[in-house]
């Protein structure tokens, strides 16, 4: 009886361990680190030209700037891996890109295009998404981005015609690189 008392308690301290290495190690992420690094790009930095042209009141505007990507090294998204990190921004150093401030009711708002394209598309990287897929969520322009103060959401491109008569007519973006990663 001694016996199956003794290997019971074994077993029992045997699967507190592995259930403990298991949530360590499998949950946490913490074997991410034990993951290759994936490989750095040869090109770290570019600008990509766009231009928006859109119209407020049946006048026509043209909207120019540029979107600069740059590598920022490698990022761990824990047990998803590891993965290559950049950033975008706006040559112009705006958010994003505002063609409209007015004021409703005594507050003031903005409608705004979301910067076009990820960093990812531009340089080149495309391991987490296809190139097809970037192109096609770039494409899908049914809302812009309305603020009022510290509130930032979307707002329908038929909403934004109707209520400012205010309309996206192209946005053109430069293409991506061809990038190699090392």
């Amino acid at each position: 009886m001694k016996k199956v008392i003794t290997i019971l308690i074994i077993i029992g301290i045997v699967g507190i361990i592995i259930t403990a290495l298991f949530y360590l190690f499998i949950l946490s992420g913490a074997f991410a680190v034990l993951m290759p690094k994936p490989p750095a790009p040869q090109i770290k930095y570019g600008e990509f030209p766009f231009t928006i042209t859109y119209e407020i009141n049946n006048e026509v505007q043209v909207y120019k700037d540029a979107v600069i990507c740059e590598y920022e090294g490698i990022e761990s998204w824990g047990t998803a891996g590891k993965y290559r990190k950049w950033s975008r921004n706006l040559k112009s150093g705006n958010e994003h890109i505002v063609i409209l401030k007015s004021k409703e009711n005594g507050k003031s708002f903005e409608i705004y295009v979301p910067v076009p394209g990820l960093a990812e598309y531009y340089m080149g990287d495309f391991d987490k998404r296809s190139r097809e897929e970037c192109e096609n969520g770039m494409k899908d322009d049914r809302y812009l981005g309305y603020k009022q103060g510290e509130i930032d959401h979307s707002i329908t491109k038929e909403e934004a015609l109707e209520k400012y008569n205010v309309k996206v007519i192209n946005i053109e973006c430069s293409p991506p690189i061809e990038n190699k990663f090392e």
